[in-house]
Parts: structure tokens; C-alpha cells; sequence
């Protein structure tokens, strides 16, 4: 059975985005964490909420977005989110933390923050809430702490955080010697090999008081404008928060902050987990057929191997072909080489640049 969080902890969920490395399926209004990706019977947004079931109410949970995505967003969740934060504009994860931060230091001044990504996909759900709570634990203790997956393979399209000393004799947390980022092939089998290292999850875990006296040390420029707008978010016009991000530069809360600060913990876990980041990513959340193909939709794959066919229309056949990525989806269609998935979003950058914004 699980154990509820305490009550002054909080979950906050990063539901923006530009709807890019999906593409043509997300799009800016509906980015990849609105879409069912695959064959799956629920959004990502959804999946995010339903892990939280049992553990924090939905009156204690915050989710960010952008204000282009906010009706689609409200529309799919409803009231299993507490509180709807639209940001004015993309403004990188500092901004959009530092706005939640803010908003949960008004509504209790000694609360923790555990900060999720809506585009993950998790299982083991008795895991993941275990190790929130050590992480919560850890977090109590003035760390700002982290939740580091143990990997399974040699991943070169991950961030890696390398464990240093245990914070102490019976913790589960150890500190942070290092960040890394996304490795080739023969330093990521270095990393799975020495025990060191783990996937950085981009799941955060730390008290309000904690997380803020850290980002005006470090990240003053983007805290000053938000704090000065002094109230909870729905209590001022809109047009305050889009002049304070006007004066708001986009600083990642990565290197901005958890990189320079020295109070970095991390937690170990071993649920599975995966950023669904490419079309590509697809074989690691829903298995294929014997040659390694994933059919989503009408269509047929006929002697191919490791092909990802998705349409939501027209019928799709292909025909010995293999490591392609095909999608049909409102009106566009997508062919690429699956070690090209992370270049999808340059055809969004071109059609920007065309102003082809019914493609957008």
C-alpha cells in the first residue's frame, strides 16, 4: 500500500515544451506530453498524474506550461492538478522552477518541492515512491537532492552524475563529485562499469527554503523579477508575470544552479525509466514484432527490421526497408533514419523559417 507524502510536500510537473523532436505528431500546441504516443491508452501527462495517485493530492500538485498549451493541458487533466502555473513564455527550467518555488513559499513557506517531467516513463510505482521519499528525506537535511537511475546498459544520449562519499554512515544518498554530460559509447561502458554513475533523471527533490536561498546566490537574475512580482500567481493580472519574464534571461536549473551549488545530493534508484526523447526511444518503452518493428495505426511493414511506421490516416506500406522512422500525422509526414531522430527538430527550424505555421 503506499505511504502518503507528508503534507507540505508538493509535486511540481514541467509540462511545456516546443513539440519538436516528435514532430509531426507534437506540435506547439500539443507537445509530446498532450499526445498518446505509440500505442498507449493515455497521454504522458496523464502517466505522470497517475504515479502520483495515493502519494501527493492533487491539491498539492503544480503544473507548469506554457499559456499557448494551457487549455489543451486543463482540458486533459482537469482537476487532477491543484494549481495551473501558464508561463508567458519558454523560459528554460530555472524560470519555470523558480515560478513554482515561489508559489509553493506562499501557500507554506516550509515546504518540500519534488519536481517531475511530464514526457517520463516510469514503472514500478511502489519504487518510485519509495525512493521520493528517501529523496524527501535527503532533501529535509538542506540538500538539494537528486534522483539518479542505476543504469542497465551504456546509454550515450543521457546525463550522468558521478556519486562521491555518502552523506553519512546510514543515508542513502551520497554526494555529488561530478556531472557529465551525454558520453560516446566507450566512456558510457566506463561509467556503467566503475559503479559511479547514474542517468541524471531530471527528478529534483528539496525543501522551498533551501532551493531559493541557492538560486538568488546563483541564479539572482532570474529570481529578482519573479519575486518582485510578490504574490501568488492567480492573484495578479497576467500582464505582471509576462513583464517579469520579459526582464527574465533562460538559464537551465542544470547549469545555472546544481552544477555551481555545493549542497548536491543524489539518490540511487532502480525503478526503470526512461525519457521518451525521439521516435527513436520507442523499442524501449513498447516491444516490436521479431525484426525489431513497431506498427501504430493502419499500415503493414513487409520484410522490415527495425522500423517504426505511426500514422493516423492514410495507410502506410513499407516494403524492405529497415531503421526508418515513418510518421503520417495531421496532414505531414515524417521519413527518417532512426540514428537521425534527435534531427527532427530541424524540420521544425525550417518551417519556422518558411512560416509555415499550420505545420507548427
Amino acid at each position: 500500500m503506499v505511504q502518503a507524502a507528508a503534507s507540505d510536500v508538493f509535486a511540481v510537473i514541467l509540462a511545456g515544451g516546443s513539440g519538436t523532436r516528435f514532430w509531426p505528431r507534437s506540435r506547439h500546441h500539443t507537445p509530446k506530453q498532450l499526445c498518446r504516443i505509440g500505442s498507449a491508452d493515455r497521454t504522458l501527462v496523464e502517466g505522470t498524474l497517475q504515479r502520483l495517485e495515493g502519494w501527493i493530492p492533487p491539491e498539492r500538485r503544480i503544473l507548469v506550461t506554457h499559456q499557448d498549451q494551457l487549455a489543451q493541458t486543463q482540458e486533459i487533466c482537469g482537476d487532477r492538478v491543484g494549481t495551473y502555473l501558464p508561463e508567458p513564455k519558454a523560459c528554460n527550467t530555472a524560470c519555470a522552477l523558480t515560478l513554482a518555488a515561489l508559489e509553493i513559499q506562499k501557500k507554506n513557506p516550509t515546504g518540500v518541492m519534488v519536481s517531475l517531467h511530464a514526457d517520463h516513463v516510469i514503472q514500478n510505482q511502489a519504487a518510485f515512491h519509495a525512493t521520493l521519499d528517501r529523496a524527501v528525506e535527503t532533501a529535509r537535511q538542506s540538500f538539494l537532492t537528486l534522483v539518479g537511475i542505476v543504469p542497465q546498459y551504456p546509454e550515450t544520449g543521457y546525463g550522468y552524475i558521478e556519486q562521491g562519499n555518502p552523506l553519512s554512515e546510514h543515508s542513502h544518498g551520497f554526494h555529488v563529485a561530478s556531472f557529465r554530460e551525454k558520453p560516446d559509447v566507450v566512456t558510457a561502458t566506463t561509467y556503467v562499469e566503475s559503479g559511479r554513475f547514474v542517468w541524471n533523471s531530471g527528478i529534483f527533490v528539496w525543501t522551498i527554503s533551501t532551493f531559493l536561498e541557492e538560486a538568488r546566490a546563483y541564479i539572482g537574475e532570474v529570481v529578482a523579477p519573479l519575486e518582485a512580482v510578490g504574490a501568488l500567481f492567480n492573484t495578479v493580472p497576467f500582464s505582471a508575470w509576462e513583464t517579469a519574464y520579459s526582464r527574465t534571461p533562460a538559464i537551465s536549473i542544470d547549469h545555472g544552479v546544481l552544477e555551481k551549488s555545493h549542497r548536491i545530493a543524489v539518490i540511487p534508484a532502480t525503478f526503470d525509466w526512461l525519457d521518451v526523447g525521439s521516435w527513436g526511444a520507442m523499442n524501449r518503452v513498447t516491444p516490436g514484432d521479431a525484426e525489431g518493428n513497431l506498427l501504430f495505426g493502419d499500415g503493414v511493414l513487409l520484410d522490415c527490421r527495425n522500423t517504426t511506421l505511426d500514422t493516423d490516416g492514410p495507410f502506410i506500406a513499407g516494403v524492405g526497408v529497415e531503421d526508418l522512422v515513418i510518421v503520417a500525422s495531421k496532414g505531414a509526414i515524417l521519413v527518417c533514419r532512426k540514428e537521425r531522430d534527435q534531427d527532427v527538430k530541424k524540420v521544425v527550424e525550417y518551417l519556422k523559417t518558411q512560416h509555415r505555421n499550420e505545420l507548427l
